[in-house]
């Protein structure tokens, strides 16, 4: 049985414009969900992306089927690349977001998105989604991608582990942590805000 992904990319890397279009349709949706949830940010999501086409571009060359799927590499691709960029807005947010502003401006914490709803987000689908978030957000680095990996594209832990160059035991504890943590921040879980039916 042949794999469409492995004809493709192989026809990619010898430059078939039709192949770089057939995988890139193939994979853009899944891959820019990955990217929303791991940075959190549509915007950062799109620049990611961007970064992680070219890159793929850039090393179709370099992938071999022996080494697992198509699909396993290209996340590995972006997982990296995600956490790279985490690392970089870390950096370049850390000290700065909580200085003092200069008289009569607002410091730049005041203008993070509060993760209280506001009357537009409403509903308990709505507020789960944003706890949800949060405790998601307590997640390592390694974690979310593990838990996204899994559950958001559905790859075996043997793809993750490939994806995330770790082990098959490692990737089954990233995840199994990641989604252990989750319960824990969500237990008992309650709308923090009630409904004003009478």
């Amino acid at each position: 049985m042949s794999d469409p992904d492995r004809t493709l990319a192989r026809r990619a890397s010898r430059g078939d414009r039709q192949a770089v279009a057939a995988l890139y349709e193939r994979y853009r949706a899944k891959l820019f969900g990955y990217l929303t949830r791991s940075l959190g940010n549509p915007a950062l999501a799109e620049d990611v992306f961007q970064e992680v086409w070219i890159k793929v571009m850039q090393k179709i060359g370099t992938y071999r089927p022996s080494g697992g799927t198509f699909r396993a590499w290209l996340f590995r691709v972006a997982a990296n690349a995600a956490i790279d960029r985490l690392r970089r807005e870390a950096i370049r947010a850390g000290p700065e977001l909580d200085a003092p502003a200069a008289e009569g401006e607002e410091r730049r914490i005041d203008h993070v998105v509060s993760p209280e709803p506001g009357p537009e987000r409403s509903g308990t689908g709505r507020l789960f989604a944003r706890d949800l978030g949060l405790a998601f957000e307590s997640l390592s680095n390694r974690q979310k991608s593990a838990v996204l990996l899994r559950h958001q594209q559905g790859l075996s832990y043997p793809e993750i582990a490939r994806a995330l160059s770790v082990r098959e035991g490692t990737a089954k504890t990233l995840v199994h942590r990641g989604i252990l943590r989750l319960r824990e921040k969500l237990s008992g879980w309650a709308p923090s805000e009630t409904n004003d039916e009478a």
